[in-house]
């Protein structure tokens, strides 16, 4: 019993539909005045079944191992040798699966008429997942035709053959082939297994149905929960590059501190090392100390575009070990040159790569 639910519409000269769900029909109603607009998240699949009598069906070898593309176009290279309107004027579509002989149902359609039956079904507010010729929805017998009669022509199916023909025709058509005759109720009972196995779907092609794209509430709470993480990693980097800055600086200013009590005699707590190692060089009769050096060559590299200070060591001889970063020489070379023009002397050291940036040496001195 199939658990899938199924929306059935009829087309044609007798016009209704019916509702299967768990496996039987749960109601049945003559033309389309009180048809039901399927919801989308119903779970059920929209079937408009059409007149077999404009529907050609063959059987063709079309390898299950073909991808869709593939095999599509298998279908329509065969549909050209049977079909007596040219390939682009007609609908080609291939049954989902092929029998122990490696065939599959093959039908063509005018494309003028699937186009008619789409548009009738639009204007019911209905957009079918499965457009099924009516003899497709007759399961097979093991030999010889199954006949169904509805609004005037013979359904007929066989294992390789499938139509719909006024009743003449279609004895004509099976000649002396066992003929098993079903009624309506017998043909119900088995529409939820025949569409539930897998039947020949005319929505192939161009004219596959398109999937809607919808914004489920689980992927949106994914995407918060993503963007959210995203905006804590960038805060995160933030503060982690304030607080390494933050570190530099206290780093320096310790190693200020430690500078000036070796340069200081005697016991004097230090409060401002720039100034009062100032003081003292003053004193001694000095030129420019740490600080006015110091300061001139962080002036230069602030101004130097791209350059960014790794290192600063206050060497005992009065002279600044400055290792600096930049993109490239071109930099390095400004750099020099800005604190030349500060009044420094500037001994430019050895330049190696590192991190894909170009990391510079320089000695820096008071004139």
């Amino acid at each position: 019993m199939s658990e899938r639910g199924f929306l059935i519409v009829y087309l044609g000269a007798e016009p209704g539909w019916l509702r299967i769900a768990d496996g039987r029909i749960v109601i049945r109603q003559s033309g389309h005045e009180r048809l039901p607009i399927p919801g989308e998240d119903e779970g059920e699949a929209v079937v408009l079944v059409v007149p077999g009598s404009d529907v050609a069906i063959h059987w063709a070898a079309i390898p299950g191992s073909l991808a869709p593309p593939q095999a599509l176009a298998a279908a329509r290279i065969m549909a050209g040798e049977v079909s007596a309107e040219p390939t682009d004027m007609v609908h080609v579509a291939y049954g989902p699966e092929a029998d122990e002989d490696g065939e599959r149902p093959l039908a063509i359609v005018a494309r003028g008429t699937i186009d008619g039956w789409l548009a009738e079904a639009a204007a019911l507010g209905l957009d079918p997942d499965i457009v099924v010729p009516e003899p497709m929805l007759l399961a097979p017998p093991e030999d010889g035709v199954r006949l169904f009669k509805r609004a005037g022509f013979d359904n007929v199916r066989g294992p390789k053959r499938a139509f719909a023909a006024e009743p003449e025709i279609a004895a004509l058509l099976v000649g002396d082939e066992r003929v098993e005759s079903i009624d309506a109720a017998a043909f119900d009972n088995d529409l939820g297994a025949v569409l539930d196995g897998g039947t020949l779907n005319l929505r192939q092609g161009s004219y596959a149905k398109r999937r809607r794209w919808k914004l489920e509430a689980g992927l949106v709470k994914r995407l918060a929960l993503i963007g959210a993480a995203i905006l804590l990693v960038t805060l995160l980097i933030q503060l982690t590059m304030i607080a390494r800055y933050s570190f530099a600086a206290d780093g320096l200013e310790r190693e200020a501190v430690a500078r000036a009590r070796d340069a200081i005699p005697g016991n004097v707590e230090i409060v401002d090392p720039e100034a009062q190692l100032r003081e003292r060089l003053y004193q001694a009769g000095g030129g420019p100390g740490y600080g006015e050096i110091a300061s001139a060559a962080f002036a230069a590299i602030r101004d130097t575009a791209g350059v960014e200070l790794q290192s600063m060591i206050y060497a005992q001889d009065g002279s600044l070990q400055i290792v600096a970063a930049a993109p490239g020489q071109p930099e390095l070379t400004a750099l020099q040159q800005r604190m030349a023009q500060a009044g420094l002397v500037v001994t430019p050291g050895a330049v190696r790569d590192g991190g894909g940036r170009q990391i510079g040496d320089f000695t820096v001195r008071a004139p």
